[in-house]
């Protein structure tokens, strides 16, 4: 074979030792090998393998002239100074990844100080193929990042509809209580007038049951209310309101039993949780006193 030119004759023949077994290992590869001087950086060898994708031997000619692409000296990113140490020894491979313009396609590039057949150091390098494997790297990121953008717009859109969803609803309780302290205005102000002059006119007994019948019903409606009116900041229940509520008008458990038929321990268990929702469970206070101070001034 021609290795090296006009190196090649001055060196003689001491180069045909890279023939036979050597030469053919490194043509049987199917990765692109080339050997060059790191000096003069003229190219020793390269086996078929880098022939055949740059359709032509290259031996004798300058690597950076004839591997790469529009460059005008030597490789600004040549690797020949991290291939031996201070004291002119072989370190060890410098393995590194590399895109070939010339070829556009990708390389993960092992590079060598070895020994050459005439006792200095030169340049090998092995260059894997490594494109498919880049683009995989490549498509993998870019569908990581429309992933993350999704993501993040889905996040924000639930972001949005959390927020608008909250706002219908403090809407929605906002109009709530508008509503029912409007039922209460217009009880108070057309409903609970007539009721007094009907308990003022001269009125039978049937008549007066009536009217106390009347006004118990009014104030059944009127109980859920006013009660979660004034109670809402403890969380009561229906139960507890309207417990809460008949406390608040003087009523003991006792009577509270028979308004709501229901059990004494009922009535009970309904004023220690209410004692406890208000805080005051712990405390020598009075419930219907503490009540009546949270009276609705609607």
């Amino acid at each position: 074979m021609t290795m090296g030119g006009k190196i090649f004759k001055e060196r003689g023949d001491s180069y045909n030792a890279l023939g036979s077994p050597l030469e053919t290992i490194l043509n049987s590869l199917n990765s692109s090998i080339y050997i060059a001087d790191m000096k003069s950086h003229e190219i020793f060898f390269m086996n078929d393998h880098m022939k055949n994708l740059f359709g032509t031997d290259l031996t004798g000619s300058i690597c950076w002239k004839s591997i790469h692409k529009n460059l005008k000296g030597p490789c600004e990113f040549c690797t020949n100074d991290k291939l031996t140490d201070a004291d002119g020894n072989p370190t060890e491979p410098h393995i590194w990844e590399f895109y070939n313009k010339k070829i556009g396609r990708w390389y993960e590039l092992h590079d060598q100080a070895i020994l050459w057949v005439d006792g200095h150091f030169v340049r090998m390098e092995i260059a894997i193929d490594i494109t498919d494997r880049k683009r995989a790297e490549q498509a993998l990121k870019e569908s990581h990042e429309k992933l993350e953008q999704r993501v993040k717009e889905r996040a924000s859109s639930l972001e949005d509809l959390n927020i608008a969803l909250n706002v219908l609803l403090k809407k929605k309780d906002e109009d709530r209580v508008e509503v029912e302290k409007e039922i209460i205005l217009n009880m108070k102000n057309i409903v609970e007038p007539t009721i007094t002059k009907l308990n003022n006119s001269s009125l039978n007994g049937t008549q007066q049951k009536l009217v106390d019948q009347l006004t118990q019903k009014i104030n059944d409606v009127l109980l859920p209310f006013s009660g979660q009116m004034e109670f809402k900041d403890y969380n009561f229940t229906l139960s507890e309101t309207q417990i809460a509520k008949l406390i608040q008008t003087g009523k003991r458990s006792k009577e509270i039993c028979e308004l709501l038929n229901v059990s004494i321990r009922t009535v009970e268990t309904h004023r220690m949780n209410i004692r406890k929702k208000m805080g005051i469970s712990n405390k020598d206070m009075n419930l219907s006193s503490y009540l009546a101070t949270k009276k609705t001034t609607t």
